[in-house]
């Protein structure tokens, strides 16, 4: 896609910003002494901004050519854009002020962010959804293409809504707010004891479950899934690309259930237990062999164009 028609699309311009604001973050990192919670203040939005770049730039790369001539892809791509810059807006704010963004409820102002960041992203989310669905019913997708980008949207999709799990009030804040102390709400922690080494920049616990990893992972899978269809596109479209393509998919998802259940556990992925370890091994063999599979097909011997 050229420039002139990059420059049509939103989400773009919502990529362009997020690198924008990430290169403007970088130098806080050592200029701004400040830590909330152990960790540099910086190192949030520094986090989200790399995230929410490299969604926008895929999707809109994904709503260009396949959902180009659909009536409503440029209001969703605002939509998507307006919800996200929200959210990147009021961590930078929060982490400005040596405030957590996300599960402080200490005051009215914290329990406004709070509040406006969880339904900015539930629309979001919605939208998301909408566009997998539009990608679903298109007709004019080659199957195989069609299967990499569903399932992308999809577990992307799912490893948002899994954040809920974060956001619900643990039982000892449920006391403390009925007692009137409102301090957090939820947390991206679950089990208790010592949450041994965190993993470097991402500040995931390497013993106690940590719901921000399954969350992470099943939402970048979705750029993996964006690049596979990119691929796919030069490739002759077969059934067996699409089963392929399928089976991979189903082993995404797998792997981010089974970390979902391990974190609701009270366990660290990256806690060497013997059949989650097990699991995610086979789960990796698998997927490498039908990635072997799927560049090892012909291509395609004349272009087609997506309409």
């Amino acid at each position: 896609m050229e420039f002139a028609n990059y420059r049509k699309q939103p989400l773009f311009w919502n990529g362009i910003f997020m690198a924008g604001l990430t290169i403007a973050i970088l130098p806080l990192l050592f200029l701004d002494t400040r830590t909330l919670l152990g960790t540099q203040i910086w190192i949030k939005p520094l986090k989200f901004t790399l995230s929410v770049g490299l969604y926008s730039f895929t999707t809109a790369w994904v709503m260009f050519i396949f959902l180009n001539d659909w009536k409503y892809s440029y209001r969703t791509q605002m939509i998507l854009t307006i919800t996200s810059f929200i959210e990147i807006v009021f961590i930078t704010l929060q982490a400005a002020r040596g405030e957590a963004s996300h599960f402080n409820i200490s005051t009215l102002w914290n329990q406004i962010v709070f509040s406006v960041m969880g339904t900015s992203i539930s629309i979001f989310w919605l939208f998301h959804l909408w566009v997998g669905y539009q990608i679903f019913r298109k007709k004019a997708i080659p199957h195989s293409v069609k299967e990499s980008l569903v399932w992308g949207l999809g577990i992307a999709g799912f490893a948002m809504i899994i954040a809920f799990f974060m956001t619900s009030p643990r039982p000892e804040q449920l006391e403390s707010m009925k007692q009137g102390i409102f301090q957090t709400s939820g947390s991206h922690n679950f089990g208790t004891g010592d949450p041994g080494k965190e993993i470097f920049f991402f500040g995931w616990s390497t013993k106690l479950g940590d719901m921000r990893v399954p969350h992470f992972f099943g939402m970048h899978v979705m750029q993996i899934f964006v690049f596979l269809s990119a691929y796919l596109m030069k490739k002759v479209d077969s059934v067996q690309n699409q089963i392929t393509t399928r089976f991979t998919g189903i082993l995404f998802l797998l792997i981010t259930v089974f970390m979902v259940i391990q974190t609701l556990n009270g366990e660290s992925v990256f806690h060497l237990n013997p059949l989650y370890t097990s699991l995610y091994g086979l789960f990796v063999i698998l997927i490498l062999f039908c990635f072997f599979k799927l560049i090892a097909q012909p291509e395609k011997i004349s272009k087609q164009v997506i309409v």
